[in-house]
Order: C-alpha cells, then sequence, then structure tokens
C-alpha cells in the first residue's frame, strides 16, 4: 500500500457573496483521513488570494484575519500591491497556508506538513505561490507578541525550538524563508 492509497484529503471552502472581497477571506479547509477510517485526523486551513483581482488582502485580513499572524505584513504593502520581492516571483495565486492541524496520535511524524503540501499542489494553477509562518499555532491576534519571541537573547523559550524545528522540516518539503521568518515556494 502507497502513501497515496492510504491517506485522503477532503476539501470544503468558503466563498463570500461579497463581489470585492472586502470582509471575508476565501478560505479552504482540508481535511485528513486514511482509507481504512472516515475519521478526520487532521486539517489543513488555506487562503487563496489573486494578485490584482483581489482587492487590498492586506485589509481584509485585518478584518478576518484568522491565524494567519504575520504573513499578511510579510506578503502585502499597505496597498494591498505585493511587496517587491514577491512581485518578482509573478505569482497568478497565492495560497496562505493558516494553519495545520492534526490529532495527538498523527503528531510529530510529518503526516500533516505532506498532506499539507498535497493539499497545496492541488489547490495550485500554474504560477501559484505558497506562503507558510513556520510556528506553534497561537491564539492571539496579529499585532499581538508571540510568546516566542523573546527579549532576552540568552533565554530560550520553548517554542522557539519548536519554531526551529517547524522551519527545518517545511524547509525539507521544499520552502524556502522570504522574510519574517515567512516561508513560500512556488508550486506550479
Amino acid at each position: 500500500m502507497t502513501v497515496q492509497d492510504r491517506f485522503l484529503i477532503s476539501y470544503e471552502s468558503r466563498h463570500y457573496e461579497d463581489a470585492n472581497w472586502g470582509v471575508q477571506a476565501d478560505r479552504w479547509t482540508a481535511s485528513f483521513y486514511t482509507a481504512a477510517d472516515t475519521k478526520v485526523f487532521g486539517t489543513a486551513v488555506i487562503t487563496r488570494v489573486v494578485p490584482g483581482v483581489t482587492p487590498n488582502p492586506r485589509e481584509v485580513f485585518e478584518v478576518d484575519p484568522g491565524l494567519l499572524d504575520r504573513i499578511p505584513r510579510v506578503v502585502f504593502t499597505e496597498d494591498g500591491d505585493l511587496v517587491p520581492d514577491l512581485a518578482k516571483m509573478r505569482p497568478s495565486l497565492l495560497l496562505l497556508l493558516e494553519s495545520v492541524h492534526v490529532t495527538d496520535k498523527w503528531r510529530g511524524k510529518g503526516v500533516g506538513m505532506r498532506l499539507a503540501v498535497a493539499a497545496l499542489r492541488q489547490l495550485a494553477v500554474p504560477g501559484t505561490v505558497a506562503v507558510c509562518y513556520p510556528a506553534p499555532i497561537h491564539d492571539h491576534g496579529p499585532d499581538d507578541p508571540c510568546s516566542y519571541e523573546s527579549d532576552d537573547p540568552e533565554v530560550r523559550r520553548p517554542d522557539e525550538e519548536a519554531v526551529a524545528k517547524l522551519q527545518t522540516a517545511w524547509e525539507r518539503q521544499g520552502f524556502a524563508e522570504f522574510d519574517q521568518a515567512v516561508y513560500t515556494m512556488a508550486l506550479v
């Protein structure tokens, strides 16, 4: 049995009637389960942004940030355009990986990460760039300080070590650091 035969991904999306995409983000949820058991053991939440079509995504994320944390501030200018280094990549679509979560049984095995990348690839079109911020999920707003950002360089908090491990793991999947610990990968 191959990995592809063992794991399955289903998708659910939330599209909003707001024609100018001015209030709510276009989010997809990929649910992970095994062929033997249809009980969902993990999810990935992915936000789609079409550069030049989605009006000022940074403003939208200020209203509806989800768990995107710093990604909007790193990849979009105040006016909602792509920052110059990302614009050079000429993406036709951005897939912002908001979160990946798996149950305790599957945690630490890399399964959620591999399935999240597979989910991103399935949603990609030619020219897609995936964006993620490898860090533990925190329940705070985008302007609130993260617990792993220590003011004391001699102090390493548990989250700092988790971030370093997550960054290395995402690099193994093909992502590279873009700016301010936000990572990108051209998918197609």
